[in-house]
Parts: structure tokens; sequence; C-alpha cells
């Protein structure tokens, strides 16, 4: 009995015991639930607060770029429309707004600037003010370049100061320092140092005299000259054409542009896969070159096709051989058909003929053409000379045979042509088949005579010009512009060969109007051809998905019997354009519709094919 009397009491305590406990967790629960309340209605009571910022004592042009870096990067300012949390978030940003405004003073070149905050409170709207004294602007005093044990010579001392950009008595602002120190890094490989290192600067602001004193510390090494170059893993490439792409004699001072030249025509050939470039230094000042490749494929194979609704469907297979005979050169095998021409074509490129930047090159055609305009046998033979004079200037000539079977308005002519061309060419574009930006410009003149019993000669002209300009600053709308001028001279009209003269309207020409039908029309509507041209054309190319474009266009031209365009009687085109964006380029879907359409006219015009149209 009394055993279990005893654990009855000690029962009963310990249920009294979480009674009690579970007494005070209601009470806790309850103390909780009121500052949750309490939270809640000073959060909403908080989200009411509001501010107005303002910065005194910085007025003038000298501080436009203070307030501009400030206004980019203030908590206050950039987070003004946002609920604030607390007051005490608020004085966080005001701190935090005072440590910007003294870094930017300092980068600006005041370091004796005092910043401090002025806050008026009326209710819940807070008035504030970053009040800043700058003081004076501190410029540049000593600017020193420590080169260690190898000091250049002083004529390259001065060419690396002038780089530096940096000069006494200018505003001695962070960031000239900070630019100087990349310029110094970029020109000593071009200046002979390639192993130059341990760039270090020590920067001492004199309070005293309001200056910042600098001064550059770079171990350069001897000033080096071009040694031997070694090739690895050239492969087939006979190593004798890649010593061809190399700019420099051995013994010159080393310049960084040498590399970089001969790392980017060996890309440019197409030969190697990957080109590495590693620099040995020797015993002397010299330095060995050792150009790693990793050989790429030479043949290629190649398919392409495309859809009009005046052409009808075209197809196109090219065969190429870039590193014939090892040495580089290109030979091209291209068949192509289309319901109105077949073509088939070859042609030898030999780059770097004679010279770098130089090619030549032969070719060979037959083509076959039966069109409204006239029907056609040709056989051609070319020969010329490329010559790049820079990066994006180029000259060209050659000479051409033709020999050429026409019959057109039931008329049967044989035709022997030689033909001496000449041009330039001008390309800053971006892109071959997408371009975004740049120029691009080709004139052509080719007099040309007869060398069968007519002796009849001619001198034909033209001009075919391209602009891209993007309107946005992240190239999703394009605007580009495109015109052709063309002109023969010295022969009539009727004595111009019918493959010779002047058409125009198709898919890369007027859009809206058939193949070759823009211009004279015979009584039975065949396009006649002429001695002059002139089209342009403009279009809004506007990406509206990552892969997807639209391409509102319009297009106009004529072609004229003068010899000379009249610019008038202009045909117009118009119509919308799809781009699907693939890594090789987009694949092109027009819908084009004659706006000024003639009786013999279709309504609609349909274009596929790969490319923009200009």
């Amino acid at each position: 009995m009394f055993n279990k009397s005893t654990t009855i009491n000690h029962d009963l305590s310990k249920n009294r015991f979480l009674y009690l406990f579970k007494g005070k967790r209601v009470g806790l629960y309850l103390v909780l639930f009121f500052f949750y309340i309490l939270n809640s209605y000073q959060t909403m009571a908080m989200d009411k607060l509001s501010y107005d910022v303002t910065i005194s004592d910085l007025q003038g042009k000298p501080f436009d770029n203070v307030l501009r870096l400030f206004d980019a990067e203030s908590l206050l300012k950039t987070h003004h429309s946002k609920p604030l949390i607390s007051v005490t978030n608020l004085r966080g940003h005001i701190k935090s707004d005072i440590i910007l405004m003294n870094k930017i003073l300092r980068a600006e070149g005041y370091y004796n600037a005092t910043v401090f905050e002025q806050v008026i409170r009326q209710d819940n709207h807070f008035k504030i003010d970053i009040r800043v004294t700058s003081g004076p602007l501190y410029r540049f005093g000593d600017i020193k370049i420590n080169y260690g044990e190898h000091p250049p010579p002083e004529e390259i001392n001065s060419q690396i100061h002038t780089v530096l950009n940096v000069n006494q008595g200018e505003p001695a602002k962070s960031e000239s320092v900070v630019l100087a120190d990349a310029h110094l890094m970029e020109i000593l490989p071009k200046l002979g140092f390639p192993f130059s290192k341990n760039m270090e600067r020590d920067v001492v602001v004199d309070h005293r005299n309001l200056t910042m004193n600098v001064t550059f510390v770079v171990e350069t090494g001897v000033r080096r000259r071009m040694g031997k170059v070694h090739f690895k893993n050239s492969g087939s490439v006979e190593d004798n054409y890649i010593t061809k792409l190399i700019q420099w004699q051995t013994g010159e001072y080393y310049k960084q542009d040498f590399i970089e030249n001969l790392r980017e025509r060996l890309i440019k050939s197409s030969l190697f896969s990957s080109v590495k470039i590693d620099l040995l230094a020797t015993e002397d000042d010299y330095v060995d070159v050792v150009v790693t490749l990793a050989e790429a494929q030479h043949r290629t194979l190649g398919i392409a096709g495309g859809y009009s609704t005046a052409e009808g469907f075209g197809g196109e297979v090219s065969w190429e051989h870039n590193n014939l005979f090892h040495h580089g050169n290109r030979l091209m095998l291209m068949a192509r058909t289309a319901e109105i021409e077949q073509s088939l074509t070859s042609r030898l490129e030999i780059p770097n003929f004679a010279r770098l930047d130089q090619t030549l090159s032969f070719e060979g055609i037959y083509s076959q053409q039966n069109t409204d305009a006239f029907s056609s046998h040709t056989l051609e033979a070319r020969g010329g000379i490329d010559r790049i004079i820079t990066e994006k200037f180029a000259l060209f000539a050659g000479v051409e045979f033709e020999y050429s079977d026409i019959t057109e308005a039931q008329n049967d002519h044989n035709f022997y042509l030689v033909s001496l061309p000449v041009g330039m060419r001008w390309d800053s574009s971006d892109d071959l088949l997408d371009p975004h930006r740049g120029f691009r410009a080709t004139i052509t003149t080719a007099p040309s005579i007869g060398i069968d019993g007519s002796r009849f000669k001619f001198l034909k002209s033209e001009l075919r010009s391209s602009a891209y300009y993007p309107v946005m600053a992240q190239e999703k709308i394009i605007l580009a512009l495109r015109i052709r001028l063309g002109s023969i001279i010295g022969i009539a009209d009727q004595d111009v060969p019918a493959t010779r003269r002047y058409y125009a309207g198709g898919g890369g020409s007027i859009r809206g109007f058939a193949f070759q039908r823009v211009g004279p029309l015979s009584l039975d509507n065949a396009p006649l051809g002429g001695r002059s041209v002139a089209e342009i054309a403009a279009e809004i190319r506007w990406k509206i998905m990552t892969d997807i474009s639209l391409v509102p266009f319009v297009e106009g031209g004529n072609v004229y019997e003068n010899q000379f365009p009249k610019f008038k009687n202009f045909l117009w085109g118009a119509g919308l354009g799809a781009r699907y964006h693939t890594s090789f380029g987009p694949v092109r879907l027009d819908v084009a519709f004659p706006l000024n359409r003639r009786q013999s006219d279709s309504r609609v015009q349909f274009y596929i094919s790969l490319g923009q149209a200009f």
C-alpha cells in the first residue's frame, strides 16, 4: 500500500508540473503572438517611410562625373522606389553612400574631402542632405618607371612614357594610373620585351604639395631579337610554305605584332585546326618561336539549295581541296543546277603568290541558261590576281576569254570575247553571311573586245555597295541598305551580247518581280535587258527571338536602254521575310509583292535560300 500510494503521489506531482509547464507555453505563445502583431503593425507603418536625398556643395562641370558615378551606385538613389524595412535600414544606406562618395572623390583626385549627412525628419518623411567639402584637386607629380637591372635605351623609354598617358600636372585620377598599368604591359612586348614581369606601382600622396607621385616598377629583362622558328606537327603542309607567312627577319627586335600576325595567318589559311605559339629565351638576347600545330581536314564537300517562284528549285554541290601539292593551294569543283541555269565550275587558287596577301587564280566555267530573255551555252576561261592592300581594302585584275552561243527572238549569235576586268573592293562588315555593322563596296570596270569578224568593243562598269547600321545597342534591330549602278558604253544597245547586258529582278535583285523581268520587255513580254541599271534596297532586320528575325524590306530600280541610268520609272517591290539563325548562317524565307505591278507580272514571289539577301 505504501508503495502504491507513493507512486500515485509522484504521478500527481508530475501531472501538476506538466500542467504548469503547459500553462507557461500558452503564455509564451501569447507573448510571441503579441510581438508578431506589434511587428506587423510596425512593418506596415515602416512601409509608409519615405525620403528625399540631395547632394550639396558639388556644383560645376568638374563634378559632373562624380555625381554621375554616385547616382549609378548610390543605395539611396537606386533603392528610392523600394519600401524601407526600418529606420535602421535607412541609416545603413546613408552610411554606405558616404563611404561611396569618399571613394569616388578620391578616385577623381580629391584626397582631402569631407563628407557627412544632415537628416531632418518630418513624421515618416526624411530629408537627407549629403554635404560634401571636396577640398583641393590633387595633381600628378613625379611619374617614374623603375626597370630594375635592364633599363631600355632613352628612345624606348620616351615611347613608353608617351603610351602611359599620365603627365605631370594632370588631375590625379586613379583610373589614369590603372590604365597606365595596362598600357605599360601592352607596349613592352611590342618594343622587344616579351618576358616582362613583376608589375607593381608605388603611389605616394603628398598632402603638403597636393600631388600624387607614381613609380611603376617592372622587370623587363634584356631587349630581345627574333631568333629561329620551329614548326611542330605541320603534317602534310610543307614547312617552306608556312615559312612564307613569317613577316620578320632573324635579328630584328622582337615585336608582339609579329607573333599575332603569324598566328592570324595560320588560322586564316584553314590548314590547321589549332595553333599554339610559345616563346623560348636563348642564352644570348634572342628569342626562338615554337609553333605547335594540329592539321585540319583539307577536303570538304558542300551541298546547298534554294527556291524561288520565278527561278524554281536550285541546288549546288561543291568539293574543295585546300592543300593541293602540299602548299596551301585550293582547288574547287562546283556543279549548280536550277530550272533556268546549269553550270560546272573549276577554280584553282594559289595564295601568297610572289608575295604575301596576293592570290593568283584560274577558273574554267561551262554554263547553260534558258531564261525568258535568252538561251545560251557559254564557255569561259579566266585568270586573275587579287591583292589585299589593307585588312579592308583590296585590288584585283584579270583576263577573261568567253565563247557564247546565244539564241534570242528567233536569232542565233556566236560571240568570242576578250575582257580585262579591273576593280577594287572595300569590306568593313563584321560577318560574311549575316553582317550587323560595316560597309561593303565593289567597283569593277571591264573593257571588252570581240575577236570574231565583227570586232566590236565596249566598256562595262558596275558599282555594288551595301551598309549595315545597328539601331539598338544590343544589335536587335539592323538597318541594311544596298545600291547597284551599272553602265555599258561604246556600243549600240542591240549589239551588246545578251549575256553581257544588265538585267534586274529576282531574289538577288528586286524582290517582288520575276527573274530578269525589271526593265524593257518585248512585244511578247520577254526581257530585253539594257545598257544601264539602277537599284536601291532597304531592310530592317529585327531579331524577335534568339534564333528568329523578321525582315520587312522594300526594293526598287529599273534597267534602261541608255548607256547611263536615268533614275526614273522605278519598279518597286516590298515584302516580309523571316530568318532562322544557325551556326553557319541565317536561313532566309522572303515573300514579296510588286507595288506597281504590270499586267505581265505575278502578284507574289517566294524566295528560300541561305544567307541574307545582301
